[in-house]
């Protein structure tokens, strides 16, 4: 099941983004749901639970598309955000509510079709993917995609999600190799970082969800190169 939201204050966008979104879903063996808003205002206020993706317009009456972005940021880091926009010089806002895409008006098919594709494919992977460790006596499964930033503390490994910590005995670079291809940097021989939620950076340190997390020297030049190219991979 996915989940897509449409937030635009004109009634004609609305029903042209979702008559369009029905045609491209038809070719996915998946179920969804597509939910409307009239504005900012009404999505924060009706926001549904576990929306994947929101296609939202930036210039909205009295809240506009970016404040809302915001909002939802302080609460849900999982969605996936593709503005809608007549002006491109929005583009820099995106990078601090990690917008996934831009989409120029006017649009149509082609374009819809070339950004939310790909999101859909980017949604489903993080659906299914799960990082199994072992934890004491039982083996638990951790959503990759709510993993916030790894530490060691030996013999051990420290796992940080939004809402829980977990410990388990594997190897800091077997957990390395295993999360690299899913955004994540080992900034330092104690530490692994979720680069897409990497607030600031500063000298030695980044801030992870308000976090001071280590960087090592030889590693700075690598995390900025790692940085700049999940920012392009969001906002492109």
């Amino acid at each position: 099941m996915i989940n897509i939201g449409i937030c635009d204050d004109e009634l004609l966008y609305r029903i042209k983004i979702k008559d369009i979104l029905k045609e491209l879903l038809r070719s996915y063996s998946i179920n969804y749901n597509i939910y409307e808003f009239s504005s900012g205002e009404e999505l924060l206020n009706n926001y549904p639970k576990g929306l994947d993706i929101l296609i939202m317009d930036i210039q909205m009456k009295i809240v506009n598309g970016m404040y809302t972005a915001r909002k939802i940021r302080e609460f849900d880091q999982n969605l996936e955000i593709i503005f809608m926009t007549s002006f491109s010089e929005f583009m820099q806002e995106g990078y601090e509510v990690k917008a996934y895409r831009y989409i120029l008006k006017p649009i149509n098919e082609r374009k819809i079709s070339k950004n939310i594709l790909p999101c859909i494919d980017e949604v489903m992977k993080k659906k299914n993917n799960y990082l199994t460790i072992n934890v004491k006596n039982y083996i638990d499964r951790i959503k990759i995609d709510s993993i916030v930033y790894i530490e060691t503390a030996r013999p051990n490994i420290l796992i940080y999600t939004y809402d829980n910590m977990y410990t388990t005995k594997m190897s800091i670079s077997k957990i390395e190799k295993i999360l690299s291809e899913y955004g994540f940097f080992r900034c330092h021989n104690s530490y692994i970082v979720n680069l897409k939620l990497i607030e600031s950076m500063n000298g030695n340190t980044v801030v992870v969800k308000g976090k001071n997390i280590p960087i090592s020297k030889y590693r700075v030049k690598d995390l900025k190169l790692a940085i700049t190219n999940i920012l392009g991979d969001i906002v492109c």
